[in-house]
């Protein structure tokens, strides 16, 4: 209900019908509400809501590596900055038919030294057994470095992570998964972080090992 002020030839402070009196400096004035839009969303928008969709769910999956191994990006919370950076580069296709590119994920992101010749196969019954090389150790890729081994199984859209899966200089490790994913091709990828837990280096994706 709008009140008026000065009496019928003053100004009024409030909502009448479809205007809303106000005073700013001492000059009353009037102006019509806003309309809300009829327009729908655009179809730039609502390739980026589905962007969003299809990856905050996922990456939910993942948020205990997340919040401390996404590093050197620190716009926002390191989840939201593995959001931003995974629409801009994990996403491939046009809208509607978006899908999430697996070989480009990144849940680690930092700059300690990843492995040489990192490879993952699977030789035992449910497991996936994680191998790689050295070179020289370096305060960037000490022998003391702990791997982190992350397997997803898109079928039961389920993964499977070992966060101190040994040592950068032990060259191997093995991950046990599930005996439901027996069968199934999972995506294999592999990262290290610092024994201070302050440094992390931006996993590598070893390519889909059938599990048997």
């Amino acid at each position: 209900m709008g009140r008026i002020k000065k009496g019928i030839l003053g100004g009024f402070s409030g909502k009448v019908g479809s205007v809303v009196g106000a005073s700013w400096k001492g000059i009353d004035y009037m102006r019509g509400l806003p309309r809300k839009s009829e327009k729908g969303p655009s179809v730039a928008q609502l390739a980026q809501q589905n962007k969003m969709a299809l990856l905050r769910g996922f990456l939910l999956g993942l948020d205990n590596i997340i919040e401390t191994r996404f590093q050197n990006i620190e716009k926002y919370t390191p989840m939201n900055d593995a959001l931003s950076y995974n629409m801009l580069n994990s996403i491939e296709g046009v809208y509607p038919e978006q899908n999430l590119n697996l070989t480009q994920l990144l849940f680690s992101k930092g700059v300690l030294m990843s492995a040489w010749s990192p490879m993952a196969v699977s030789t035992v019954s449910n497991a996936i057994d994680f191998s790689w090389e050295n070179g020289n150790f370096s305060p960037m890729c000490a022998a003391d470095d702990e791997v982190t081994l992350v397997v997803y199984n898109p079928t039961k859209n389920l993964f499977c992570k070992l966060e101190n899966g040994g040592l950068r200089s032990d060259k191997f490790s093995r991950l046990i998964v599930p005996k439901k994913f027996k069968g199934h091709q999972v995506h294999c990828y592999m990262s290290f972080y610092s024994k201070n837990r302050k440094i992390a280096s931006t996993n590598e994706y070893l390519g889909v090992v059938e599990v048997i």
